[in-house]
């Protein structure tokens, strides 16, 4: 004879859902207490993460070319970006490159003629190691220098 009462289906599939939830839980605060990355694997998720931020830039075409009159270009891996505009001293150029772990350099100049400008460029390094973006660099720069006069 058992005087234990059952628990009716409903009450033991709320228990197991219950039970399944605090398990969950458990996992979730697992995931919080995780070592941190090492500098290899934190490079790796800068990359990605940058990859993704700079992918609208690194389509940007003369036809896509903001109202301003703005160029935004960068690598296909996000590690080189140029913002090229015009300016009343002639043609403003920002070059940001990006280094793993977040660090990156800004170099802002103001290039007065076509001459100059194309000078600048054969000397920056850009034209070995991403030769596409150095041609478009080149010609949007040559368009805005041109444009101006």
């Amino acid at each position: 004879m058992n005087n234990q009462q059952e628990p009716s289906p409903e009450l033991s599939a709320t228990a197991a859902e219950a039970s399944a939830l605090r398990g969950r839980a458990r996992r979730d605060e697992g995931i919080d207490s995780t070592h941190p990355l090492g500098p290899k694997a934190a490079a790796l998720h800068v990359r990605r993460r940058r990859l993704v931020a700079t992918k609208a830039a690194s389509t940007g075409k003369a036809k896509d070319r903001e109202p301003s009159g703005r160029f935004a270009l960068a690598s296909e891996d996000g590690g080189v970006a140029f913002v090229l505009k015009p300016s009343n001293a002639g043609l403003y150029v920002e070059r940001t490159q990006r280094r793993p772990l977040d660090a990156h350099i800004v170099q802002s100049m103001v290039f007065e003629n076509v001459e100059t400008f194309f000078r600048w460029c054969e000397a920056d390094p850009v034209r070995f190691d991403h030769p596409v973006l150095y041609k478009r660099l080149r010609r949007d720069g040559d368009d805005l220098l041109h444009a101006k006069r």
